[in-house]
């Protein structure tokens, strides 16, 4: 998965892979999110940007002691979230 924040300072959390719609229907289930699967090309890419899931987004990384993250995600992630303690729209996430 991809950490970022847009140039418009929305941040965002997006998965790319090759075209495998089961997996990504499972992610929606994962993060509890009615998001469109973009299906264009050879890849499916899941990707969320509202607060109510990037709060999906943390508590899955952050707080399910499910999936650590190690070596340089690790680094992009607690980067990602410093950006999140930052923004004003994300004020009100709860994080680590």
């Amino acid at each position: 998965g991809s950490f970022f924040i847009k140039n418009n300072n929305d941040i965002c959390f997006s998965l790319k892979q090759r075209t495998h719609k089961l997996l990504f229907e499972a992610f929606k289930i994962i993060f509890n999110t009615k998001v469109n699967i973009d299906t264009s090309g050879n890849y499916d890419k899941f990707a969320v940007s509202s607060v109510k899931d990037i709060q999906r987004v943390v508590n899955f990384f952050s707080f399910s002691n499910l999936h650590p993250l190690v070596g340089y995600k690790l680094t992009q992630y607690n980067n990602w979230i410093e950006k999140i303690k930052e923004s004003s729209r994300y004020k009100n996430v709860k994080l680590p």
